[in-house]
């Protein structure tokens, strides 16, 4: 009886180790790089939302919500996804973006900064370029997480149309700064680059939300929908949901 058991052991294992060298590590499409694994869906359907690419996610509500905020809207087919190379291209940059992230504290005018050496990057399958920063700070003073900084200087400033510590203004600023990552049909990157200049900053993130207007919008439609679905919980004798939702 303990053979039998052994070699039964030892069958699952060999099938085990076998199955598992079938599944080649990929890191942005490209083989034999330690990286997220992928896999290959239909272009109907787009990528499946990836793993949370940093233990920071777990830990911050705010910073969890903003995330899966953007992927929803990167990883399906519509103008803002399109404008970052299609989902296939763009949610794996927004992925090693958001790895990178660290918290940091600045001047409230700024929501996230990149600095550093760059790494330029080929994605094999998909024939993007894109580059990643050495630093990614999200700042804890700006308008990511603050309306109010302080006495002295009471109100955090608005990014676009939208209002400091917003749904919108998370997402806007995340895809603000994927836009300097990610390079262009034309060679040039996605956005010019932005650090040392207001102007240039506020017309990259002007760009921004024209592209992805409707998406960006449709988070607080989203919200409404969501609460109105927890408020009627299962059994209870509530009006059908219809389409129409209320404007905030």
């Amino acid at each position: 009886m303990r053979l039998r058991e052994f070699l039964l052991n030892t069958s699952l294992m060999f099938f085990a180790l076998i199955a598992a060298k079938a599944q080649p590590l990929v890191k942005d499409g490209v083989p034999g790089e330690a990286g997220n694994e992928s896999t290959t869906v239909g272009e109907s359907a787009g990528p499946a939302l990836p793993a949370a690419p940093s233990t920071l996610i777990a830990q911050d509500k705010v910073l969890a919500s903003a995330y899966y905020d953007t992927v929803g809207i990167l990883s399906t087919h519509n103008a803002c996804s399109d404008f970052f190379g299609r989902p296939d291209a763009s949610v794996g940059v927004f992925n090693q973006l958001v790895s990178s992230v660290r918290m940091g504290s600045f001047p409230p005018s700024t929501g996230l900064r990149m600095s550093g050496e760059t790494t330029n990057v080929l994605n094999a399958k998909t024939m993007k370029q894109y580059r990643i920063f050495e630093k990614v700070l999200l700042n804890t003073n700006g308008p990511f997480y603050r309306k109010q900084f302080s006495v002295t200087n009471p109100q955090v400033h608005r990014i676009g149309s939208f209002d400091a510590d917003t749904k919108e203004v998370r997402v806007l600023i995340f895809l603000h700064e994927l836009g300097h990552l990610i390079r262009g049909d034309d060679g040039k990157w996605l956005l010019p680059d932005d650090g040392r200049s207001d102007e240039i900053s506020r017309k990259n993130s002007q760009n921004i939300e024209e592209v992805c207007s409707e998406q960006i919008h449709n988070l607080s439609k989203q919200q409404a929908r969501n609460t109105r679905q927890d408020r009627d919980q299962p059994g209870e004798k509530t009006a059908p949901l219809t389409s129409a939702i209320v404007k905030p």
